[in-house]
């Protein structure tokens, strides 16, 4: 039987180790929703509860990161996410977005999942304050910074480590008998 061996690779961050992510689901009226984060990049720590009459779930967390730094590129230059939905979608009970969709990173399925996972943009506001101002003042609020994140509880990783996180080396090795 082959022995698969997973070490750090010294804390190099590789240019492979930025992904596609995408998750892909439905409404409760049938439309598809697809969630992707571009260039985006596990920052978790690898961690296993490892308990008994339990199976390990690992909670990961990508990141989308922006490619373009120059300060006068538009938002389309660098937006390094996007939520596309299917046809025609109406206020009511056909817009829930229902938590069943797949996880894939580069177009590949990636895990199972218990507990499914969560979509989030973290956004920082600066409010830009004048002397005499008693709160937040109409067209003086900056937004500063923006994360996109997707996290997924997979059940099964370990076929798949080195697509989940950054700076591993997996090799394949030596058969034991």
């Amino acid at each position: 039987m082959a022995i698969k061996t997973i070490t750090g690779n010294g804390g190099n961050i590789l240019a492979t180790d930025y992904r596609n992510l995408t998750w892909t689901g439905k409404t409760k009226g049938g439309n598809a929703c697809k969630i992707t984060l571009e260039n985006a990049i596990n920052k978790g720590n690898l961690e296993w509860t490892l308990a008994e009459k339990g199976e390990a779930v690992a909670a990961i967390e990508f990141e989308a990161c922006y490619s373009n730094t120059d300060t006068q590129a538009t938002e389309e230059d660098t937006c390094p996410w996007k939520i596309e939905i299917e046809g025609d979608v109406k206020a009511g009970a056909s817009e829930i977005l229902l938590g069943l969709g797949v996880f894939a990173i580069d177009g590949k399925d990636v895990a199972l999942c218990r507990g499914g996972g969560t979509f989030k943009i973290e956004r920082e506001f600066r409010d830009i304050v004048a002397d005499g101002d008693k709160g937040s003042v109409k067209d003086r609020i900056a937004l500063d910074a923006e994360r996109a994140k997707l996290s997924m509880n997979a059940l099964t990783m370990l076929a798949s480590l080195d697509s989940l996180y950054p700076a591993l080396n997996v090799a394949e090795g030596a058969t034991t008998e």
